[in-house]
């Protein structure tokens, strides 16, 4: 048994269980990119969970890819957030990348994603939201894109 202090440690070199991956993808126009599930009908960012022997990073572009057909291997991500559902163990490592513009969204695997959209930042708060936007919208994200 770990020491209480490590009990929450999320590693950065590998995938654990019970941790999603994600990306937070934004626009010059503000506009952020969501997915809807396709059973709960709540919108969120492009996230899942990472495989066997994948980095965090490797995880989080495989979901976008298959959430949403946006392919961002190679480009830069400007920062790492990580989140935390309240009164549980269960989180999530988002990258945050800044597309030049708006690329179609044209999800691969449609039995968990219904759809995605470019969301304006200001709407964010009007959507029926997952724990990972919940999150965001509660730390007024969506109020300050330079902070994002």
């Amino acid at each position: 048994m770990f020491p209480r202090a490590f009990q929450s440690y999320i590693p950065r070199s590998h995938c654990i269980e019970q941790h999603t991956y994600g990306a937070i993808i934004l626009t010059p126009d503000n506009e952020i990119l969501v997915v809807q599930g396709a059973k709960s009908g709540k919108w969120s960012f492009p996230k899942g969970h990472g495989r066997l022997n994948e980095r965090p990073l490797e995880a989080a572009i495989r979901e976008v890819k298959e959430e949403t057909g946006i392919n961002l291997e190679g480009v830069p991500y400007t920062k790492e957030r990580r989140f935390r559902s309240s009164g549980s163990r269960k989180g999530g490592t988002y990258f945050v990348f800044h597309l030049e513009e708006t690329v179609p969204i044209v999800p691969e695997d449609t039995t968990e994603i219904g759809t995605g959209f470019w969301c304006p930042l200001s709407r964010l708060p009007f959507l029926k939201k997952n724990m990972d936007l919940t999150t965001f919208c509660s730390l007024n994200l969506h109020l300050y894109p330079e902070k994002i």
